[in-house]
């Protein structure tokens, strides 16, 4: 009897997608996640100074939410395998997101200190002359 049935052929597929795609995916979903719970965390800690970012909060948890269950989908099977790419636009929009809301939380209001700025006036008249040339 030959052994060779037994033994799994190497350039066989026993998988719907790439392993390297699975992992590229749950890394990115690991950077969501990550993402997420610095503008949360973010939001929180700022929102004494402005009640507006607790409404970003909400708009976070809001996204989490459309996030899990789509996730959920993909792991128990109802979105498809091949469906992967859905998966990566929805953690690119969340990204996103969280970028924007850190970005607007943490933003530096430049125009406090231009409006303290006077500019000197002169008494000395100044005269423009101008040439032409033909």
């Amino acid at each position: 009897m030959s052994t060779k049935a037994t033994v799994p052929d190497e350039k066989a597929v026993f998988h719907e997608i790439n392993p390297r795609t699975v992992l590229i995916v749950r890394i990115v979903n690991a950077i969501t996640l990550i993402m997420i719970l610095i503008a949360v965390i973010a939001c929180f800690v700022q929102g004494h100074k402005n009640s507006f970012y607790y409404l970003l909060v909400c708009n976070l948890i809001i996204s989490i939410l459309v996030y899990l269950v789509v996730n959920w989908w993909y792991r128990t099977g109802d979105l498809g395998s091949e469906k992967y790419w859905f998966v990566l636009l929805l953690n690119v929009v969340i990204l996103f997101q969280c970028i924007s809301t850190d970005t607007f939380v943490f933003k530096v209001d430049s125009a406090e200190t231009a409006a303290t700025t006077t500019l000197a006036t002169t008494s000395t008249p100044t005269t423009v002359t101008a040439k032409v040339a033909m």
